[in-house]
């Protein structure tokens, strides 16, 4: 049976095996380096790391922030990023978020400055892309640097950060847009903060042709097992072995192992992720995310619950994925798959960061990812929609 799997590699077999193939192949760094940067049309510096949380981490170590400093965050957030603050030893504290713009509130943004407010981190969630102006402002006011994360919000080179951010953050990791399985490019607004950050990655080793290579095999094994027929014969062979599918299939998408987090980001991209990533760049679809953008809207019309799609008051969503808030996500989850569709409550390593009562918490434990996406013919699209409304009660 068919199984549409839980989110599309958005990277072709043809770009993994090119890429496959010239993984060794000799290439000047700094040239490829340069490329890759102009597309950011800026007067900022642009950084091209391996990951956002190295960026992040390459942050903290040049602004070297007392012991005890505060930097404000997005509540929903990955744990890494909190992990990162405290090995600066800084303290994290949550931003409750606004399910309508899915960014951190503006109240409880105010009401959490303090004399030690140093950072404040707004996540742009799961596509969606909220304005920060209101933030730019307050920042601006309290001397809090504002560092806009754009992991999740790349969308086709049309949103290249917000003008006024101190530091933007985009990824190109295995799941995210235009995927080069690795790699983020870093806005700075300012030049010696940015000099300082690069000064200490030059420190860092290559991570190696070999371990690209490895990652390479890895994700072209996971885009030939994301044909529907192929997954639905996994799911049943994971089901026939007693294995837990959700936890299996979140297992093989994750970007980094267990242990000491800093000892895995402290490293700079392979040029075969370089090479990756430029060549995205230069073969970007944009009509893809408008195809991925009409799917997610498409779906959320033919919901009985209008007010069921998040974030559905920012400028800006380009639905990197499509969450779903409702009261039973397992149950769901199961009723969907023996359907034909493999949703998941934890497709990404997003977590809350708050309290029990906050709407982070709520949305967290409610939440359940849905394959949609242009692969996903729309009238299988229509058949989502309504078995969801046959079998749910959604999250206000």
């Amino acid at each position: 049976m068919k199984i549409y799997p839980r989110i599309e590699l958005d990277i072709s077999i043809k770009d993994l095996s090119i890429s496959l193939v010239s993984s060794f192949a000799w290439s000047e760094r700094a040239k490829i380096i340069t490329q890759i940067q102009s597309y950011w049309h800026t007067s900022k510096e642009v950084l091209v790391t391996l990951c956002v949380r190295t960026s992040f981490d390459l942050l903290l170590q040049a602004l070297c922030l007392p012991a005890g400093s505060e930097i404000m965050m997005s509540a929903v957030n990955i744990a890494h990023m909190e992990e990162i603050v405290k090995k600066h030893h800084c303290i994290p504290v949550p931003i409750d978020i606004d399910l309508e713009t899915l960014a951190p509130s503006l109240e409880a943004f105010k009401a959490s400055i303090s004399n030690q407010s140093r950072i404040f981190v707004v996540a742009q969630l799961f596509g969606a892309i909220a304005p920060l102006d209101p933030y730019v402002e307050i920042c601006k006011s309290h001397n809090i640097l504002l560092v806009e994360d754009c992991a999740q919000a790349f969308d086709g080179l049309r949103y290249l950060g917000h003008p006024h951010a101190d530091i933007s953050l985009f990824s190109f990791g295995p799941i995210k847009s235009c995927t080069a399985l690795g790699g983020s490019v870093t806005i700075v607004q300012d030049p010696n903060l940015a000099q300082k950050m690069r000064d200490i990655e030059q420190t860092y080793p290559v991570k190696t042709g070999f371990w690209f290579v490895t990652r390479l095999l890895k994700y072209l094994g996971l885009k030939v097992l994301s044909t529907p027929t192929i997954f639905g014969i996994l799911i049943a062979c994971l089901n026939l072995l007693k294995l837990d599918a959700n936890n299996f299939i979140s297992m093989l998408t994750r970007g980094f192992g267990k242990g000491d987090i800093q000892t895995q980001l402290r490293y700079r991209p392979p040029n075969g992720m370089l090479r990756l990533l430029l060549h995205r760049l230069e073969h970007l679809d944009a009509t893809y995310y408008d195809r991925r953008k009409q799917s997610a809207i498409v779906f959320f019309d033919l919901l009985k619950k209008t007010s069921s799609n998040l974030g559905s008051g920012v400028m800006l969503h380009s639905y990197w994925v499509v969450p779903l808030m409702t009261e039973n996500p397992e149950m769901l989850m199961q009723t969907l798959r023996k359907a034909g569709f493999d949703s998941t409550t934890g497709t990404t390593s997003l977590k809350s960061l708050a309290e029990e009562s906050s709407f982070a918490t709520k949305l967290m434990r409610n939440i359940l990812y849905l394959p949609i996406y242009p692969a996903v013919p729309l009238e299988e699209v229509d058949r989502l929609a309504q078995l969801i409304n046959l079998n749910t009660t959604l999250s206000s």
